[in-house]
């Protein structure tokens, strides 16, 4: 298990690696299902292609690999289908469907708390439209350091903040310890990080590699939210009014949206305020 990985999705993977024995549990408490039909269910080809899916995706996501994800995310949908079949048939609840929503709803809650462990630009990242637009690109350039103290440059080109997702043709080593400083809207970032993920190809995304943050202070998280806050912004104004505004209108809204700077409060008027350069 990786260092950076949070308890509670270890604690899901560890649950998913011991599905078989915990899925016949809950569901025969979950859909009160007699003794003699948890033997059928056991019995049943269904229940181990399930198991299958499940305790891959719990190895998957044990060690942080990129595919976990998606089979997860098969899992999830094989395990309500699943429920659906076995409420039905084996079921001896009187609130079926109350029982079977309420296991969509555990299994919808469960998505949501693992995407927001894998579903990030260190892990998953999303090459923003302007990667594709050299003349409005947005260049976030970045400095880090290695133990040897060396230091590499290379560019920003999907960020959070819990990591960030750093073009760049040097190796790095998986799970190496960096020091990076960057500086975006007229506020400068240095902090530590870990390489969680190493691009194989340049086929599905740029040469380069996925850095999470390491424990940041409040002001520069509070600074990185708005950050993200403003480059989805831009990214709406670029899918609906590219076509809907003059270009030239257009262009030159964005140019201003790129060109404003953050300025940041003291400690007694806390806040974020927006100059235009």
């Amino acid at each position: 298990m990786k260092d950076y990985t949070s308890r509670v999705l270890k604690l899901i993977a560890l649950g998913l690696m011991a599905f078989p024995a915990l899925y016949l549990l809950m569901t025969a408490v979950f859909f009160d299902i007699p003794a003699k039909q948890c033997v059928r269910i056991l019995l049943s080809p269904s229940y181990y292609i399930l198991c299958f899916w499940a305790v891959l995706s719990g190895y998957g996501l044990w060690e942080m690999k990129r595919w976990a994800w998606y089979v997860f995310f098969i899992t999830c949908f094989l395990v309500g289908y699943s429920n659906a079949l076995i409420v039905s048939e084996y079921g001896a609840t009187h609130h079926k469907v109350l029982s079977f929503i309420f296991s969509l709803f555990c299994l919808i809650a469960l998505m949501y708390r693992v995407s927001r462990e894998v579903r990030v630009p260190y892990f998953l990242p999303k090459i923003r439209w302007w990667e594709s637009n050299p003349r409005y690109r947005l260049v976030v350039p970045v400095t880090f350091f290695r133990q040897d103290a060396l230091p590499i440059e290379g560019e920003i080109l999907d960020l959070s903040i819990g990591g960030c997702f750093i073009k760049t043709r040097n190796n790095l080593t998986q799970d190496e310890n960096i020091s990076l400083k960057f500086s975006l809207y007229g506020q400068t970032f240095e902090c530590l990080g870990n390489v969680v993920w190493r691009t194989q190809s340049t086929v599905t995304h740029p040469k380069g590699m996925g850095i999470k943050f390491g424990i940041l202070p409040r002001k520069q998280r509070k600074v990185l939210k708005a950050i993200n806050h403003h480059l989805k912004k831009i990214s709406r104004l670029y899918r609906s009014s590219r076509y809907l505004m003059n270009q030239d209108e257009f262009f030159k809204e964005l140019e201003q949206m790129q060109a404003e700077k953050l300025i940041v409060f003291s400690s007694d008027k806390p806040g974020i305020q927006k100059n235009r350069a």
